[in-house]
């Protein structure tokens, strides 16, 4: 695309309205780094496509070049900041003169009012702040540690004579240090661990006090990264192959000497070598991992993955979705925001398709960590053209980000409990390739139970105001319409733009707080602009108690939550996000468990299959003739430690529930009592580490659409590289070197012909 833009930013439209929306156009590149929000309201920073950085106070409503006694500041990497209050700003420029690499620091501390500047005379990389000591950063400069205590302004190398390990690639990139979720003063770095038969080797290592010394963990490993509930390591075993290891950063096991963290088993074992595997969420006290893999004679393919779910600790995983849709390295998994524990997927339905044809899909969703998949109900104003098994259907991630489709995924926020907007079509399927007059766009204010449509066609929006406002503009084609609405679509009204743009993203602050959006969009000539929106003085007035109603959403992990929400037909402007006034704890009902490792569901939801639902009264799991799972028993356990009777089932991580059926369905534990080895089975596996919270799918969504929040989770997760959600059909950079490949030819997947012609 070009991307030509004046160093100048001029205001191309400007148009004000005492009685309707107040609207500008202006010339921004917003293409290349993503928009930080800082911690004064109205302040927006950004670095364009000249690599300067360019600062708002108003919104984005005008922007200009940051400017200290030293010059204009510039970057060219993405803003850096504490994603906490984001009042610490790094901005980073690195230039090469010869061999001589100098690295010019820009710091504000005062979130972006003013900026200070220092230099060191090397390269930065793979910085991450402290998640509990805002200020305190860590980096590494080629095969040293870093760490600076004042946001960047100075650097100390706490290396101590270590150095990092070095991955054996194409790129042979040295490894990032992290920091420790659990404690401030800690971090996990793989050190250089010598060559061993011929091989560079590293180990993994701990440090408590910020580096003045290490304590060697687990040989071999390679790779690293982390989340507020998990920290992940992949390991290369020269003995027992390829491994993952987990530590749970909440319920850390207390066994062995590797401080908390467990090998990964797998049902398949170690004889089945991995293409891929992706980390789709972690939020609510389980791990859902995707991997594209052969099970039972059946392969999946470049369009789709298996999606395994772990134990609490995150290391014990079983089998619980078959073919999801993947495009673009990510899976069509999406959490629901403000109801942990509740996701909705994308099934394939013709898995077999030939390369580059369109693929069709079926959404299911579930409120128990997926211990019950059901397919979404359809609109009553929606009409299916196909009546078997018509059921709505939503686009995942995957489409927004194919360059030739656009739509606005599966979405929800935290501070709107409740509603869900999506686009999609009623019919036993969705194809990726769809009839454009069937796509329409549909709202929920029940976490997905129930659906309305909102817009006769495809659509990319944004919620303000905590979900009381809701702006969209059609995806499917340039448009210079953009609507609104104030009762959450029942009736909407526009804004008419000075001329057609492709509207590709609505975004506002990561709070969702207030009426003020920016639009991302391209003109005729591909040429990226800003427009600024206010609705503030168009919004009704502010929500009074009499304008609210108790709103009690569906069991959710065992918990029944109430939140106050706006009644229906009120138009009335939200100052605050709906307040959690009620919780009751529910029975345990069959859905509230699952198949033990080594045990398999008879009817397991199969995403190319045209079961509807896995809703049942009775759970039945059945011996996997196939797994590989050795469990501990009295035999093989660690005396003075608890162990587990296997019965078929467990629980499902993180539900509340009490009661009901736990008799029938929880497994038994035991005491150790005598003296025994434990015993674990290594897992062939693509040594990759990608954290992708669906869609990592509707969570992915969530990030793109919120550059601030992705800041944040950059700082957790490690990432050095940027994700652009500004920057449509982009792959999410991957810590993988290398991807190992699987064939299908022999794969037996279900499809139906029927599907794949009607174009849905």
């Amino acid at each position: 695309m070009k991307s030509i833009i004046a160093l100048l930013l001029l205001l191309v439209v400007a148009i004000y309205s005492d009685n309707g929306p107040q609207f500008q156009v202006v010339d921004l590149n917003w293409k290349y780094y993503s928009m930080v929000y800082t911690s004064i309201p109205g302040t927006i920073l950004v670095i364009d496509d000249k690599s300067v950085l360019q600062k708002s106070v108003n919104s984005g409503k005008s922007w200009n070049p940051v400017k200290t006694d030293a010059g204009t500041i510039l970057g060219n990497a993405n803003i850096i900041s504490d994603g906490i209050k984001n009042e610490n700003i790094l901005v980073i420029h690195t230039t090469k003169v010869g061999q001589a690499i100098n690295t010019t620091l820009s710091v504000s501390t005062d979130g972006g009012q003013t900026f200070k500047q220092t230099f060191v005379p090397y390269q930065l990389g793979g910085i991450s702040v402290n998640p509990s000591e805002p200020k305190t950063l860590i980096a590494k400069s080629s095969a040293n540690i870093l760490i600076s205590e004042d946001f960047g302004s100075t650097w100390t190398d706490v290396s101590n004579g270590r150095k990092l390990y070095k991955q054996q690639s194409i790129f042979s990139i040295y490894t990032t240090p992290e920091w420790d979720p659990k404690n401030p003063k800690s971090f996990f770095s793989i050190l250089d661990n010598g060559v061993i038969n011929g091989v560079a080797t590293g180990v993994l290592s701990v440090t408590t006090d910020l580096g003045k010394t290490q304590k060697s963990l687990i040989n071999g490993a390679v790779d690293m990264i982390y989340t507020k509930n998990y920290f992940y390591v992949a390991v290369i075993d020269s003995k027992l192959g390829n491994q993952l290891w987990v530590r749970s950063n909440f319920e850390p096991a207390q066994v062995g000497n590797t401080d908390g963290f467990l090998l990964c088993e797998f049902p398949f074992g170690d004889e089945v070598q991995i293409n891929d595997f992706r980390i789709l969420d972690d939020s609510a006290g389980a791990i859902y991992m995707g991997i594209q893999v052969s099970v039972d004679g059946e392969s999946t393919t470049s369009v789709s993955g298996h999606v395994y779910i772990s134990n609490s600790l995150g290391n014990i995983f079983t089998l619980t979705l078959k073919h999801v849709a993947v495009s673009h390295g990510l899976y069509d998994f999406m959490p629901i925001y403000g109801a942990p524990g509740a996701f909705l997927f994308n099934g394939v339905t013709n898995t077999r398709a030939a390369p580059g044809a369109p693929i069709t899909v079926r959404s299911y969703i579930t409120y128990d960590n997926g211990g019950r998949w059901s397919r979404l109900s359809k609109p009553s104003t929606m009409d299916c053209t196909i009546q078997k098994d018509c059921a709505l259907n939503v686009h995942g991630l995957s489409a927004y980000l194919d360059q030739t489709r656009g739509y606005g995924p599966f979405y929800t926020i935290a501070n709107a409990p409740g509603l869900v907007v999506a686009t999609g079509n009623a019919n036993p399927a969705l194809s990726s390739s769809p009839k454009v007059d069937r796509i329409k766009t549909v709202l929920s204010t029940d976490n997905g139970q129930t659906w309305r449509k909102i817009a006769e066609y495809g659509s990319i929006y944004e919620f303000g105001a905590f979900g009381s406002t809701l702006i969209y503009a059609s995806a499917m084609q340039d448009t210079n319409t953009v609507m609104y609405s104030f009762d959450q679509g029942v009736t909407s009204k526009s804004i008419d733009l000075p001329a057609s743009y492709d509207i590709i993203n609505i975004i506002t602050n990561p709070n969702n707080n207030n009426n003020q959006f920016l639009l991302l969009v391209e003109d005729r000539d591909d040429t990226a602009k800003v427009i600024f929106v206010d609705l503030t003085p168009v919004q009704p007035r502010y929500c009074i108690q009499d304008d609210l109603m108790s709103m009690t959403l569906n069991c959710v992990l065992g918990q029944k939550k109430s939140y106050n929400v706006i009644k229906p037909g009120t138009q009335c402007t939200l100052n605050a996000a709906p307040v959690n006034t009620k919780v009751d704890i529910c029975e345990c009902t069959a859905d509230d468990f699952e198949c033990d490792i080594g045990y398999e569901s008879p009817n397991p939801i199969d995403g190319s299959a045209s079961n509807s639902d896995s809703s049942s009264e009775e759970l039945k799991c059945i011996l996997d003739p196939d797994s590989k799972y050795v469990p501990v028993d009295s035999k093989t356990c660690t005396p003075g430690q608890n162990y587990t009777i296997p019965n078929g089932f467990r629980k499902v991580a993180g539900s509340q529930c009490i009661g009901g059926v736990s008799s029938k369905y929880q497994p038994k534990t035991a005491i150790c009592g005598s003296p025994s080895k434990l015993k674990g089975k290594g897992w062939v596996a693509a040594v990759v580490i990608i954290i992708l919270f669906v869609g990592l799918g509707g969570f992915g969504f969530y990030v793109y659409k919120n550059p601030d929040f992705k800041q944040k989770l950059k700082k957790m997760v490690g990432l050095s590289k940027d994700t652009k959600y500004s920057v449509v059909g982009i792959k999410p950079n991957s810590l993988a070197d290398d991807e190992f490949g699987i064939e299908d030819d022999d794969a037996q997947i279900l499809n139906d012909n029927d599907l794949q012609e009607d174009n849905f």
